[in-house]
This record gives structure tokens, sequence and C-alpha cells, in this order.
């Protein structure tokens, strides 16, 4: 569970032992605007193989780790994960734009579900996963698009007080805005990463979500569990040190952009 009502959040600790899990304390003075550019990463996909996801549960740096449920090694990934200090998330399969022929996968939430339906499956996903903290969506084009679907996911992810980032699959989502309606801690991402998984590719997404960062303050980018993306967030880490950017907690991200709302 994550905080909002929080007044301080302990960058420096989360930054400098990223091993550790993050945390967010519950104080009474007002919040305090961050002095920094930040950024935070998410990696979804997570569940399929060990080989995959290694690299980025044994970082060094605070990935949050989106893991898919009913898949082989779901459970074992964000166990081990957990144990390594990593924030973990449920990556919800939602129904895309072309389904059936486009499959999101077991514990899906498919815009034929009924409301009973829809808490059922969801209910499901979050048991199997027991560790998470937050949701965010995998694929959805067509259920982030849905107030009907998307109000009845949210209201459970108010009632177990997680956190939701908005994958933004497409323009026409209206997650974050009833995520916000409802009070739940929430962002939406900024920059996928890695949809051409060249090393060149990812380096210049990478460079973008800096720029972003610089920008605007803060941004989210959202990559996959595959090798090169995990030698490209290494780079973007000694880049973003360079120019000054910190890499935090998502957790510590949420908290900050979600202050005063």
């Amino acid at each position: 569970m994550i905080v909002i009502t929080a007044g301080l959040i302990l960058f420096n600790q989360i930054v400098d032992e990223p091993r550790k899990p993050p945390v967010v304390d519950k104080v009474t003075i007002p919040f305090q605007p961050l002095k920094m550019k930040v950024v935070a990463i998410i990696i979804d996909d997570v569940g399929h193989s060990h080989q995959a996801a290694r690299p980025f549960i044994e970082m060094d740096h605070p990935v949050a780790i989106s893991v898919l449920p009913g898949r082989p090694f779901s459970r074992d990934l964000a166990s081990e994960a957990a144990e390594h200090g990593k924030t973990i998330l449920l990556h919800l399969p939602m129904e895309p734009i072309g389904y059936p022929g486009i499959d999101p996968g077991p514990g899906a939430i498919l815009l034929s579900h009924s409301r009973e339906e829809i808490i059922e499956v969801l209910e499901k996903d979050l048991a199997s996963i027991p560790m998470i903290v937050g949701i965010n969506n995998h694929m959805g084009s067509g259920a982030t698009a849905d107030p009907r679907v998307m109000e009845t996911v949210l209201d459970l992810i108010s009632e177990r007080e997680l956190f939701f980032i908005d994958s933004r699959t497409t323009p026409e989502t209206i997650a974050l805005e009833l995520a916000r309606e409802r009070g739940i801690p929430s962002a939406r991402r900024d920059v996928f990463l890695d949809n051409v998984s060249t090393p060149s590719a990812i380096d210049a997404k990478a460079e973008e979500l800096l720029d972003l960062a610089e920008k605007k303050g803060w941004a989210i980018g959202i990559g996959h569990a595959n090798i090169e993306t995990a030698r490209a967030l290494e780079r973007m880490a000694r880049k973003a040190g360079e120019r000054n950017i910190q890499w935090i907690s998502l957790e510590s991200l949420i908290a900050y952009v979600n202050a005063g709302n």
C-alpha cells in the first residue's frame, strides 16, 4: 500500500539503497516539492521466463516489476523480485481493440464481462500474486476506453488501496481520469522504451524519457523483460547521473505526482 497523505518521501535513501523496499512515511508536515528531476521505470510482461526477468530483479536500480497472472513463473518471479526489494505490480490483461484476434492471455478483463465477472477475474489475479502494491494494464486499448469496465476495475483497486498506472495503450483511454476521480494514487506511462528492441532504438527512447524528465520534472518509462532493455537501462542510468536526473522508486514518484490531489 502506498500512503499519499505522506508529506516527506525518503528519496535519497531509496536511490542510495536500491535493494531495500521503498519507504513512504506518514508524517504531518506539508509535502515539499522535489528539487531534482526524476524518472521511474516499469518492466512489463514478467512471468514467462526466469532468464529474461533475472537481470531486472538483480539490477541495482529501483525498477518496478510488473507480473502477468497465470504464467508459468509468475508467482515465483514476483516473490524473488520482492526479496530483492523491487516494487511488484500486477500487469493486468485487458481486452485490446482487435480481440479475439489479439489475445491478452489468461486472467484478462473483457468488455463482455459483467461487473460481477470483472470483480471475480480481478480478485483471482490479485490472489495469484499477493505481494503486489499496484496495477498497470497489459494491452487494454478497448477496455481502458470503456467507462463501465474501468469504473468496476478501479473501484476494486481503490478498495484494496493499490495504486494504478495507465500504460496508455490508446489515446482514447479514460483510465487515469477515472482513477483520479476516485482518489486512487495514479499516473500514466510517458515512454515505451523498447517497442523496437534494437540497442540504438532503446537508447533513443531512453534519451526521450530523460528529456521529458528535464522538461516537466518527472517521467515514467515502460520496458519489457529482454536483455537489450536491461543493457540500455544501465546506459541510461549513467546518462541520467551525468544530467543530474535521479532514478527513483515508482512509489516515490507516484506519491510526488499525487501530492495535493
